[in-house]
């Protein structure tokens, strides 16, 4: 199994959902509110008083046969060719239980 984290921007958490339950078996998706940054565009410091973006991160557990056609959902509806679009991790799951 993988642990897929994404962070992406929160203007197209819906492009994205919708894109995600068009998957077959699609496992679901837990979504949270988050802050950070990544490094600035001109390879300098930033001046900016607060440099944190909000953003919306997405964690999917999902098997492995399935972990590469969500990565590539998640790249194809997130991507917009903007510096700061987001990141994608994969994460390998030794186990995992439901409560």
């Amino acid at each position: 199994m993988k642990l897929i984290i994404a962070v992406i921007r929160p203007s197209i958490i819906d492009k994205i959902v919708a894109g995600l339950e068009e998957i077959e078996d699609f496992p679901g998706v837990t979504v949270s509110d988050v802050q950070g940054f990544g490094r600035p565009g001109d390879g300098g410091f930033s001046l900016a008083a607060d440099p944190m973006r909000a953003g919306k991160q997405l964690m999917i557990a999902a098997n492995d046969d399935l972990a590469p056609l969500i990565v590539a959902e998640l790249c194809r509806t997130a991507h917009t060719g903007r510096r700061g679009d987001g990141i994608i991790l994969t994460l390998p799951i030794d186990s995992g239980f439901h409560l």
